[in-house]
Order: C-alpha cells, then structure tokens, then sequence
C-alpha cells in the first residue's frame, strides 16, 4: 500500500476524517532528542487497513487534527512497546492516545519472547524480515530520502497484521483481560508527568547520602529539572549527578567552598554557584522534620529465601505450562514482594494472581504442598501429600 507524504494541515485534517471510521489504525513516532530536554517530534507514521500517512510535524507545525483521532474511543491506537511514543505526544498534545494496544504487551502473554522486538515479532508471524539501515538517522533534517521514508512508514506498515493476528489470539485463547488493565494504564496522564519532589530517588550515589543531604540533593534536583525545561537542554548539561551528590556532601558554605568541588565543570560553576549556594543555604535551614528519608529495601532473611526459592521453582512449571515467558509472569522482586507484603505484589492481582498468585499464597500459608515429581513440580493438598508420605 502506498503512503501520503503530509506535510500542511488541510492535508492533516483530510487524512484525520478520511480515517474516522477506521476500527484501528498503527501508530509509530520519530523523534530526537539528544540535544534537548523536549524531545522533537519528527515524524508521526499512521496506517489504516485503506490509508497510510507519513505526517511531517516540522513542517505543518500545528497538529490540532490529529486530537480527535487520538481521542476517538471507537478507533484503537495500536503501538508497539509504546511508552515513549506515548510520553512523547503527550508532551506535544497535552492529552494521550486511548484506548491503545500495545502488540509487545500482548505477545509477552501469548508465548512470544518477552520484550520481544518489533522487527523480531514482524518476523515471526508475517515471515517478513525488516532493514535495520536507518536506526541512526536523524530523523529531524529536511529533506528526508525516500527510503528513510519507506523505512518508517515500515514501522506501521506491519504491525496492522501483527495486530490482527495477535487480537485473534488473545481472543482465542481468553487472554485479552490478562492485558486489560495495562492497556488501560497506558493512557493515565500522571504515568507521564514529572514528579520533582522525588527525582532524588533516581541519582546514581544518592544511597550514600544522609539527613541534610537528602534535603540538598531533592533541592538540586528540582531545580535542575526546572533550569533543564526552561533552556530546553539535557539535564546532563545542566549538571551532572556526581555534582549534584558532591554538593550535598560537601554542603558549601561560601564560594570559595563551591570552587573546591572538582566534579562541577568551570562553566557550569560560574553560571549556577550562587543559585546553589542559596539553595544549599535554605535546605541546611529547613527543620529536620521535613526532610526526605531514604527508602530502604526490607530484605529476605534465610527462611523466606528458601520459600523464594521454591516459588520461583513453581513459577517456572506455571510459565511452561500457560506457554509464556518467566519473565512476563513473574520476577524475583515480585517473589520477594508476595512474601514480605502480599497485598501489593503484582502477583496478588489480576491475572498473575489468576494463573500463579493463589497458588503462591496457598504454599505460603501452609495450605499446599510443592512436589517434585518425574522431573516436574506441581503443587498438592498438604493433607494429601501427609497421606501420601504415610
């Protein structure tokens, strides 16, 4: 099927009502971001079962047509592994797609590889094996060639089968409300909204950290989120994190402490000092009541690891039995959750509760049994396997 270049807003809003009936349609973003805080948008690929587009962000420039579609809640936005394109339009629409499929989510529980990618799912169900030339390119220079183009629009051109045939089996097999309830996550705004208070949380270094400091390091990195967005620049560029966990180390007192501090480059160190310098001033005075407090893991102690152990074990025979990827169903850190605190596991809920969790919470509160048997493990009735043993 051939594409449309679109490239002025009469061609947006003809291509937007041309789709309106649609069931579905595929949905794939370009963009860069090396350079700047905001990602641009370059490119939006679209494709229906009777048109495709390769929309041109930078040259029409006002997208407003495309609103509608996103918000039509008869016609599904499917992606693949979306959470970027998603993070990214709504950035540039203040809204997001829904309802949205997502073809990785759907395959992790119908036995594909977990995290499978697109050009391997495509692979696998259309037999169609996609270029990779073009991963590099810099999607934001004008003019594009026409195989970059075609290359793109590869993105969305494929996975309108994928979908169909994914969709089907979903169905086929019962599956579809597995995924639901993620499905529906992925079009809840907050998912994609910067909270500063606890951008501390993410330094590398910041375990190291105590009391005041913590106080200092959520500070920095508040404002470096906020200097970040208004120059539109990496927070990188901004400062670093080893800066940022050398200040609140060190909590300088004057300039001439901040001249000290090797980590900070000498541009940086001119441009921001004072402003660090009042704001390391103000963390130091605020009362210790209010400052931030390290999360610290509640670790396993070696009984509730041998439980771990064998839940795990189980895990495995329940993956291989339902046909899908360990990792789709369960983690090591959900096991760990369950049994330190079971109502908030993922496994207490949905279908990983379903197909794994109670047998789970059965083992933990004694109720079962886990048995090897013929190279397999399987889980039995307590009161069965005592007569059993007898």
């Amino acid at each position: 099927m051939d594409y449309q270049l679109i490239t002025t807003k009469e061609e947006l809003a003809a291509y937007c009502h041309r789709i309106s009936d649609a069931t579905y349609c595929a949905i794939d973003t370009e963009f860069v971001r090396e350079k700047t805080y905001y990602s641009l948008l370059s490119l939006i690929q679209i494709a229906t079962e009777k048109h495709m587009a390769c929309i041109d962000p930078l040259a029409i420039g006002e997208l407003s047509p495309l609103i509608a579609l996103f918000q039509n809640p008869n016609l599904v936005k499917v992606f693949h592994s979306p959470s970027q394109d998603l993070e990214i339009l709504y950035q540039q629409f203040g809204i997001l797609p829904d309802p949205v499929f997502d073809t990785q989510l759907a395959a992790a529980v119908l036995g594909y590889t977990h995290q499978i990618s697109y050009a391997e799912l495509v692979s696998e169900i259309t037999g169609v094996k996609l270029e990779k030339k073009h991963t590099r390119a810099d999607w934001s220079r004008r003019p594009l060639s026409s195989s970059e183009l075609d290359y793109a629009m590869d993105d969305v051109r494929y996975l309108l089968p994928v979908y169909r045939h994914l969709n089907q089996l979903l169905h086929d097999k019962r599956r579809y409300s597995w995924i639901e309830q993620d499905l529906a996550n992925l079009s809840i705004e907050s998912n994609y909204q910067i909270d500063t208070d606890n951008l501390w949380k993410r330094l590398k270094g910041v375990q190291k950290l105590k009391g005041v400091e913590l106080q200092i390091a959520q500070d920095l990195c508040a404002w470096r989120e906020k200097v970040a967005q208004h120059k539109n620049r990496p927070r990188r560029w901004i400062t670093g994190d080893d800066s940022i966990i050398e200040i609140a180390k060190r909590k300088p007192a004057d300039m001439a402490e901040f001249n000290t501090i090797r980590t900070i480059p000498d541009k940086a160190l001119a441009r921001y000092r004072q402003a660090w310098l009042d704001l390391v001033r103000r963390a130091v005075a605020k009362d210790a009541s209010t400052w931030p407090t390290p999360h610290k893991p509640v670790k396993l102690d070696a009984h509730q690891q041998a439980i771990a152990d064998c839940l795990m074990a189980l895990c495995r025979e329940i993956a291989d039995k339902n046909d899908i990827a360990l990792a789709t169903l369960v983690t090591r850190k959900d096991i760990d959750s369950l049994i330190l605190n079971r109502k908030s596991s993922r496994l207490a809920q949905g279908w990983h509760f379903e197909i794994a969790g109670q047998y789970l919470l059965e083992f933990i509160y004694g109720q079962t049994c886990i048995v090897a048997e013929n190279g397999n493990i399987r889980v039995v009735p307590k009161l069965l396997h005592q007569k059993t043993a007898e």
